[in-house]
């Protein structure tokens, strides 16, 4: 039988401060603090909220590539309501409903034990691989210099000096994304092909990007429209926009840098 584990993961940048993930074990039903995620050998499923920090990525290399299965918790826009559903079980556990880490940990275990219930796990819990531990941290990296990128050669256009700024960034962005290209033909099977398909050279790097980033962070192909959905590709109104799920912004970037790309 699988053990399972529920975190909520913590970080604080600045030195001397607590940054201890805490964990929650339902099977003994107890709360302990670990500095590390490798710490956590007796564990085979290992559960984290959204929060996946960078100190994070290196730790969930070595789990991984222990052979623990990770997932993570992919609503967090619920958490007001998940609190609220399990508010009696929280106060009776924590002995508080408000926001605390303990509570957190605890609340990803009821939240698992429901959708065991209703057969709807993969709906809350997403696995992480081998392949989001290795190229994810390039991706953010990515794009965080290509928005400081962006903000430098608005501000030269208003007239601001910003000397080599610019040739500097462009080849920080261009250095990165043929960082993520190396890593993902070696990691995702089948990827040059793909790109052929597309009509995308292996030299072109910004095509290559949006393809290995489209490919990481699409969590939805199970039907058309949930991809359409899911990449915020169209808006709607009224009762349906309501009922509208969070789109990826992320995955939504990296589409239409592959477009840009094909077209």
């Amino acid at each position: 039988m699988s053990r399972r584990i529920f975190i909520n993961t913590k970080w604080n940048p600045k030195k001397n401060q607590n940054s201890k993930h805490v964990c929650y074990d339902p099977e003994k039903d107890v709360f302990f603090e670990v500095d590390n995620l490798a710490e956590l050998k007796d564990y085979d499923e290992i559960y984290l909220d959204s929060s996946i920090f960078p100190n994070i990525w290196k730790q969930l290399r070595e789990v991984i590539s222990n052979g623990k299965s990770v997932y993570y918790f992919t609503k967090p826009w619920k958490w007001k309501e998940i609190r609220e559903r399990f508010r009696e079980d929280l106060k009776t556990r924590t002995g508080r409903v408000s926001k605390t880490d303990n509570g957190d940990a605890y609340l990803l275990g009821k939240v698992y034990e429901l959708s065991l219930v209703k057969n709807n796990t993969h709906r809350y819990f997403k696995p992480l691989t081998i392949i989001d531990v290795e190229l994810r941290p390039l991706l953010i990296e990515e794009e965080m210099f290509y928005n400081n990128l962006q903000r430098i050669r608005n501000a030269s256009i208003v007239g601001v000096d910003v000397g080599g700024g610019i040739r500097m960034l462009e080849k920080m962005v261009e250095d990165v994304r043929r960082e993520i290209v190396d890593r993902a033909i070696k990691l995702i099977p089948g990827l040059i092909d793909i790109a052929k398909n597309l009509g995308l050279d292996r030299n072109d790097s910004n095509g290559l990007t949006g393809l290995a980033g489209e490919l990481v962070y699409n969590r939805s192909t199970s039907s058309y429209s949930s991809s359409v959905r899911f990449h915020g590709l169209y808006k709607v109104k009224g009762y349906d926009a309501r009922r509208m799920k969070k789109y990826s912004d992320k995955a939504q970037r990296y589409l239409m840098m592959l477009t840009n790309a094909i077209l």
